[in-house]
């Protein structure tokens, strides 16, 4: 049975267990009216609601002179609270004065012209009847991409979570449909309320929606027909000193959109602060402006620059920019991987999260008017509009994603490894043997099969009897979540001793019976090469499903086990451990308790307590070494017992004994 059959039985095993088991430009025209009509003597962009600080490795800093977004915090201040639930399942922005449909989920997932004919009182009956308040009003609208943009906290690693946390409900960790087209007219703007990311995406793909109303628009009035508005000509304009305003905004760019050129992200925002001190020694072309409050864009800023019909570049027809570069990065950190920030691609207008150690272009930009003497925000002041719930554990410094597996590999301890995402196993030394030419690759595997006694393998201490060289499809698999260089990472992820060079694979040219398949793990790419080539040699073999498992979780809080008596305002670290694996067979994790009231609050994998249930993981079984899951502030948490449940739920027919889960319960006292 070939490795190709046994991964579409795999897939299979798991597609039936899961699917069983679980299932423009930022739109200044439209937002900065809407702030001045919402209060602000002067209109400007919002803040991001960011306020922690990182350095480049993602670990929070103070945030004094960093010139972050966590610490500047430019942009309006957001009203507190910041939504207000109508009560007839909407919800009204009091930043913005827009009006939505308070369930981010109801609609399930359509394609874009099937979230227009919604929009609009068209598509499917049993769609519009499961969201409360669709009815209510007929003048429903797709959002523009901005107006979704401003929905998000970028203080936040589960946006979703947060909007769920202030009102709304059921906003999924998801992409989102807005009705902005981009230059393509068959593809359209997409928010990432998982990521922050803005992107575009095909109009067939199938994503969420969440509607909008205009402020103003009377009840059971229809809506205009949806037209997202041009940016406006002469917007931006040159100044004569080496500077652009843009009108709209408020904001001024350098002219010489090239002048500070690519650095990595901390660098970028030290060249800023130095430019600051001293413009003259970085030469911008015509610059005579002297002003000394530059900084390093925030993402609302940096995509107020954006016209989303536009692209190559995706600025306005007529920006008078010199030289501008592909990429730029924002002062932004992204939450959910704080080791990255978000970067502006100039030549799409998306925003993505970008590693802070790759080099991008540094783009200064100061507020027309100066930067306002005004106060950061806390973090007690940014969660006052929250509904409070005194059962609820908050995370401290943020919810964090929870990636699983920690690392890709299994050792085994017999020089063997187990893939945690596939099951295959692979020979842990990548360089056991010699470089061979192909035809005595498959010679060296059939002594491996048969007398492994006779290799160098020092560390093999197995008797399988089925290796063989994998095939391409494979090793794609494998590579596809690799950072940096594949055979870096593989070691990194468990695997022992592989070589940054060629290693061959079981596939032939089919053109050419001579020539057969490589992959080079220094880059990642496959190689067609003669035969007679000698190249090194990675065996794989077939996962064994073990007929039953018996895991055996395990979950602490502050590293003890069964009980823990914690006074009320210390801190609570819940880890997680998984002891007694057999076999990588397909599984769900889950982590929940059930607070003094009843109710059962479920841990998601973005790091974020919800009221339904969740999986934490979906995967291959695997072992795993004690790992924290969630760190707590217990502050202003009611007292009582909390009792912690961790739940290991093998695929169905696959528990030992018949078992259907493995439970590990921990009680936590908080006292006064």
């Amino acid at each position: 049975m070939s490795l190709r059959s046994v991964r579409l039985v795999l897939t299979k095993i798991y597609s039936r267990f899961f699917s069983g088991r679980l299932a423009a430009v930022f739109p200044l025209i439209l937002l900065l009216p809407l702030l001045a009509a919402a209060g602000d003597a002067v209109a400007e962009l919002p803040r991001t609601g960011q306020q922690t600080c990182y350095d480049d490795q993602g670990t929070a800093i103070d945030h004094a002179g960093t010139g972050q977004d966590g610490d500047l915090q430019a942009g309006a201040v957001w009203p507190d609270p910041r939504f207000t639930d109508n009560g007839d399942g909407t919800i009204t922005d009091r930043l913005t004065g827009l009006m939505w449909l308070q369930d981010g989920g109801c609609l399930g997932r359509l394609s874009w012209q099937g979230a227009m004919d919604i929009a609009g009182g068209r598509g499917e009956a049993a769609r519009r009847g499961s969201c409360q308040g669709l009815a209510a009003y007929k003048d429903w609208l797709l959002p523009e991409i901005g107006q979704l943009e401003v929905l998000f906290s970028a203080e936040e690693v589960a946006a979703g979570g947060w909007l769920n946390r202030h009102r709304f409900k059921n906003v999924q960790a998801a992409a989102y449909w807005s009705r902005t087209i981009g230059p393509n007219p068959y593809r359209a703007w997409v928010f990432h309320f998982d990521s922050g990311e803005v992107r575009l995406a095909g109009k067939i793909d199938p994503n969420f929606s969440l509607l909008v109303r205009q402020p103003g628009a009377t009840a059971g009035a229809e809506a205009a027909p949806p037209a997202d508005q041009p940016v406006t000509a002469g917007r931006l304009v040159d100044n004569g000193d080496g500077t652009v305003t843009d009108q709209a905004s408020g904001l001024m760019w350098l002219k010489d959109a090239a002048c500070l050129g690519n650095a990595a992200w901390q660098e970028g925002l030290r060249m800023v602060a130095d430019f600051n001190r001293d413009p003259a020694k970085y030469g911008c072309r015509d610059l005579q402006a002297s002003y000394q409050d530059w900084a390093l864009p925030n993402r609302h800023e940096m995509r107020s620059l954006i016209d989303p019909l536009r692209d190559l570049p995706a600025l306005p027809a007529d920006a008078p920019f010199r030289d501008p570069l592909s990429r730029y990065w924002t002062s932004t950190t992204a939450a959910a991987r704080p080791a990255s920030a978000f970067a502006l691609a100039l030549g799409s207008g998306e925003l993505l999260a970008m590693a802070k150690d790759k080099a991008q272009g540094v783009w200064p930009v100061r507020p027309v008017a100066g930067r306002p003497d005004r106060s950061r925000l806390s973090a007690r002041e940014q969660s006052a509009g929250a509904v409070k719930d005194p059962f609820l554990l908050e995370p401290i410094g943020g919810s964090r994603a929870i990636v699983w597996p920690v690392k890709r590999f299994t050792d085994h301890g017999d020089g063997t490894v187990t893939d945690n995402i596939t099951g295959l196993m692979w020979l842990n030394d990548g360089a056991c043997f010699l470089p061979e030419t192909w035809e005595n690759a498959g010679k060296v595997l059939a002594a491996l099969n048969s007398k492994p006694d006779r290799l160098s393998c020092a560390t093999y201490k197995g008797r399988y009897a089925d290796w063989q060289l994998p095939d391409l499809a494979v090793m794609r698999e494998l590579l596809q979540g690799a950072a940096g260089e594949p055979a870096a990472w593989l070691k990194s992820q468990g695997a022992a001793d592989i070589i940054a060079r060629d290693y061959w694979m079981r596939d032939t040219n089919p053109l050419n019976l001579y020539f057969a398949w490589a992959v080079n793990l220094q880059d990642g790419t496959p190689r067609n090469y003669p035969k007679s080539f000698e190249l090194h040699v990675w065996p794989v073999r077939l996962p064994d499903l073990p007929a039953s498992v018996g895991p055996a979780p395990l979950i602490l809080g502050n590293g003890e086990e069964d009980r823990l008596l914690l006074k009320k305002g210390n801190e609570l670290l819940l880890s997680a451990a998984i002891g007694q694996v057999t076999g990588a067979v397909p599984a769900v994790f889950r982590i929940w308790y059930v607070a003094p009231d009843g109710k059962k609050r479920w841990l998601n994998d973005q790091g974020a307590w919800v009221n339904e249930e969740s999986a934490l993981y979906r995967g291959n079984l695997f072992l795993l070494e004690e790992s924290p899951v969630f760190r707590g502030d217990t502050a202003e948490l009611a007292p009582g017992d909390y009792i912690f449940f961790f739940a290991v739920l093998p695929a169905e027919g696959m528990g030992e004994d018949g078992q259907n889960g493995f439970t590990s319960q921990l009680r936590v006292t908080v006292t006064p």
